[in-house]
């Protein structure tokens, strides 16, 4: 019988490496007992209800579907599998394929046991799960308010002095930090400033923490992150964030009233001074983004080299990789392509295939009923929003007035030209019907004159055109958002 093994510890604590030695020199010892064959040992050092987050689970279940084993051995059934759905789903396919699973301190065989058993032990093994979760989070909660820094990774330019202690790192990250700081005071943007780091080669965030796949590119996301961030004075802010659904472990952002803010918990690397001028720039800043008017081709354009967005040049009426614009042309090989060669290319293309394979009546009943449904949920969404308002107001007209801090002829009034605001609110709510169907007859006769191609506008380019793929130079390639 070819045994399979499969051994799993939480973290890659000293203590918890320790632990799996001994899960597997046990099941070594077990096995060969039994008078087995060993075939593998599958390992994971990580925590995780979820098996998707494991490597050694995913070879363990690729393995079995080519049946390279008949029996899988693992210390218990929580070290295996802590979401019951999950569970459930592994044990029948294991069973459709034959393999015996056994746990040791549950004590579980499949040959001995039906589902309705491994059921139950997997129920109670998701409930301990959430306990653990549960205590876990408290005890992080007490740590950041006790200014301990939670995060199992240092922030970038800071090494752990132990488990729940930071300080500047001993290596060029402190200086690339400072170096980002400085340039934002003399003026530079955020995307001047990942371009120096990026031409200079400075780690990135992704490289410095020895990421496997990690990126090397700087980007402007990161340089406002790190900018903005008060652990480069000595701060900690925590708690932002927090676990919403255990079973999928997908995470929410704490309200701000939540979070915990300890100063001066550890040495900072900017000065309070430097900080706070950068946060009053960043905050002048924030509604200066050059905007550029939304032309014809907007979020249709894609480099088909690097496959970023590609950027308008108005002064040249000109499509750019958006890359090589913010980065250089040692990040992209680029692409390019003036507005007009675009324009005259892609009306080629849609004449083709109007001609070739668009029976216009279906493709017009489609787009007149999607643009009908779109403006049916924008009508009753915002008037949802407004009726919502006006109840409000109405219940707090009433309320103000009950703590005698209206009098009556005031509250009359207010609660009339409220009374009135939701009348005809509702009265616009039953006509929507109506005025939908008279912009949907304009709507028709506007799209008829773009099937025959009289008139190309961004709206129906967005409803016809899924993406546009530009390679080198003039040359396009047409993803269209309709089946054909």
């Amino acid at each position: 019988m070819r045994c399979a093994v499969y051994a799993r510890v939480s973290t890659e604590m000293e203590a918890q490496k320790t632990s799996i030695a001994h899960q597997i020199n046990f099941f070594e010892k077990y096995i060969q007992e039994k008078g087995w064959h060993l075939y593998r040992i599958y390992e994971d050092m990580e925590s995780g209800r979820r098996i998707d987050n494991r490597e050694g689970m995913q070879q363990l279940l690729a393995d079995s579907e080519e049946r390279k084993f008949d029996i899988i051995l693992t210390k218990s059934i929580s070290r295996f599998a802590r979401n019951t759905l999950e569970g459930l789903k592994i044990i029948r396919d294991l069973k459709a394929r034959n393999i015996r699973f056994v746990t040791i301190e549950d004590g579980f065989d499949s040959e001995a046991y039906d589902e309705f058993m491994f059921t139950l032990l997997l129920s109670i093994a998701q409930k301990e799960s959430e306990k653990i979760s549960e205590r876990i989070r408290f005890g992080k909660y007490c740590r950041a308010k006790n200014g301990h820094y939670n995060g199992s990774v240092p922030p970038y330019g800071y090494k752990k002095v132990d488990r729940h202690q930071i300080a500047p790192a001993e290596d060029i990250s402190v200086d690339v930090v400072q170096h980002i700081f400085q340039l934002y005071l003399e003026g530079n943007g955020l995307y001047k400033i990942a371009k120096e780091l990026n031409d200079r080669a400075y780690p990135t965030p992704s490289q410095w923490m020895g990421k496997p796949n990690g990126s090397n590119v700087w980007h402007q996301s990161t340089i406002r992150k790190i900018l903005s961030n008060q652990v480069y004075v000595g701060n900690l802010i925590q708690n932002k964030s927090a676990t919403g659904d255990l079973l999928t472990g997908e995470r929410k952002r704490n309200k701000e009233e939540d979070f915990i803010q300890v100063m001066d918990t550890h040495e900072g690397i900017i000065s309070y001074e430097v900080f706070e001028e950068v946060q009053r720039r960043l905050a002048r800043n924030k509604g200066k983004k050059s905007i550029s008017s939304h032309h014809l081709f907007s979020g249709l354009l894609f480099c088909g080299g690097c496959g970023k967005a590609m950027h308008y040049k108005k002064a040249k009426d000109a499509y750019l990789c958006g890359t090589v614009n913010k980065m250089g042309k040692n990040q992209c090989d680029g692409a390019y392509i003036h507005g007009q060669t675009l324009l005259e290319a892609v009306i080629r293309d849609l004449k083709t295939y109007m001609i070739e394979h668009i029976d216009r009546e279906a493709i017009l009943e489609d787009l007149e009923r999607e643009m009908d449904n779109d403006m049916k949920e924008q009508t009753r969404e915002r008037n949802h929003k407004l009726l919502r308002k006006l109840e409000t107001k109405r219940q707090r007209i009433a309320e103000l007035f009950i703590e005698d801090k209206l009098d009556e002829d005031l509250y009359r009034r207010k609660m009339w030209e409220t009374e009135n605001q939701i009348a005809l609110l509702q009265l616009k709510n039953e006509n929507t019907e109506e005025s939908i169907s008279i912009d949907n007859e304009a709507f028709k006769r506007h799209i008829m004159e773009i099937l025959e191609l009289k008139a190309l506008d961004q709206m129906i380019l967005q409803k016809l055109i899924e993406k546009i793929f530009v390679f080198g130079k003039d040359k396009i390639e047409i993803h269209y958002g309709f089946r054909l």
